[in-house]
């Protein structure tokens, strides 16, 4: 098999820029509708505590990752590879013109 000679993963512009992309962690309650409180349960439930990786240069702090679904639960078993995946996904939906592509 012979090499195509190109990749399909992002640049190093892409994931330089979310190595070192500026997010704060931030605890909030979800909102009322939300789906692991008024949709999946039988019965609604009361809002859950939730810890997020949000977006400093965002208006709103928005999340970009979802560290714990439920402070009162076991977080998500994460690996670095899948936070950077979202930074840069967050990077490319919201600040597509940091990196001139």
């Amino acid at each position: 098999m012979t090499p195509g000679g190109y990749t399909l993963a992002p640049g190093s512009e892409w994931t330089d820029a979310a190595a070192t992309w500026q997010l704060v962690t931030v605890s909030r309650e979800t909102e009322p509708g939300h789906f692991m409180t008024d949709i999946v349960p039988a019965v609604p439930q009361p809002p859950l505590t939730q810890i997020h990786l949000c977006c400093l240069a965002c208006d709103g702090l928005p999340s970009v990752f979802c560290l714990t679904p439920d402070v009162r639960s076991d977080g998500y078993v994460i690996e670095d590879s899948e936070i950077r995946a979202g930074i840069l996904a967050h990077i490319r939906r919201s600040h597509g013109d940091v990196v001139a592509s």
